[in-house]
C-alpha cells in the first residue's frame, strides 16, 4: 500500500501525544530545578567556578583561541538574527506562517527572558584576563541561552525535515548539540562567564525550547511542515 504521509507527517495516537507532554514537563521540571538551585548558590559557586575556569585557560593558545571567538560569534545576535529574518521571511512567503511567529517569539522572547533574569541575580562577570570586551552581566550565560533555544529549535524544525524524506535525522541532533556545548564552552575559555553561568544557560534556555516544542506541536500540525514548494497554510 502506497504511503500517503511520510516521516513526521504520520499520525501520532493520542497516547503518544500524552507520554510526549509528560515527558517534555518532566525534562523542564528538572531544567528549572536546576537552574533555581544554581542561581540560589551562584555566590557560593564562585570558588568552584574559577577552579575550572583556571584549569581551561591552561589550554589557551593562539589556535583555540580564534577558534572558539569564531564559535562565540556564530552565538550571538550577529548570527541569530539575520538567520531569523530569512527563515522568517521563508516561512511566511513559503508557509506554514505560524512558523515565522514561533521562531521570532522564540528567539526575541529568550533575550528578554536573558536580560530579564541577568537584572534578577546582577552576577557580575568575572574579572581575570577576558580575551574579548564585553559588557553587562553574568549569570545565565546569554550566548548559551539563546544558542540553546533559538538553534535547538531549529534543529527540530530540521529534524522534522529530515525525518520526511527518510534521511538520518539523529546526526542533525549530534551536531546540534556539539555546536551549543562549544558555544558556552567559548564563554569560559574566552573569560567572560562563569561555568556556573553557562550551566544555567543551558538549563534556562532548554527551557525555553521545550516551550517553544511545545507551541509547535500544539500550533502547528505535522502535516504543515512539509518540504513539497506547493504549500499552503
Amino acid at each position: 500500500m502506497e504511503r500517503c504521509v511520510r516521516g513526521m507527517d504520520k499520525k501520532v495516537p493520542a497516547n503518544q501525544h500524552q507520554k510526549w507532554f509528560r515527558f517534555t514537563f518532566a525534562i523542564a521540571i528538572v531544567l528549572i530545578i536546576l537552574f533555581i538551585v544554581l542561581g540560589y548558590f551562584h555566590e557560593t559557586l564562585t570558588k568552584f567556578d574559577i577552579v575550572i575556569m583556571e584549569q581551561i585557560w591552561d589550554l589557551r593558545n593562539g589556535v583555540f583561541t580564534q577558534f572558539f571567538i569564531l564559535i562565540t560569534y556564530v552565538g550571538s545576535a550577529y548570527v541569530s538574527y539575520p538567520l531569523l529574518i530569512v527563515l522568517s521571511v521563508h516561512f511566511f512567503v513559503n508557509g506554514p506562517k505560524r512558523l515565522s511567529v514561533i521562531l521570532i517569539f522564540n528567539l526575541v522572547g529568550v533575550r528578554y527572558m536573558n536580560g530579564f533574569l541577568k537584572d534578577i541575580y546582577g552576577r557580575t562577570r568575572p574579572d581575570g584576563n577576558p580575551l574579548v570586551d564585553v559588557g553587562g552581566l553574568s549569570f545565565p550565560s546569554g550566548h548559551t541561552m539563546n544558542s540553546t533555544a533559538f538553534i535547538g529549535l531549529l534543529s527540530y524544525i530540521l529534524w522534522i525535515y529530515l525525518s520526511q524524506n527518510g534521511i538520518n535525522k539523529n546526526n542533525s541532533l549530534v551536531v546540534t548539540g556539539v555546536l551549543i556545548f562549544l558555544i558556552g564552552l567559548s564563554r569560559v575559555y574566552l573569560g567572560v562567564h562563569y561555568p556556573s553561568d553557562v550551566i544555567a544557560g543551558f538549563a534556562a534556555g532548554g527551557i525555553w525550547l521545550l516551550l517553544s516544542m511545545v507551541l509547535l506541536r500544539l500550533w502547528v500540525p505535522r502535516s504543515m511542515i512539509k518540504i513539497d514548494k506547493n504549500r499552503s497554510d
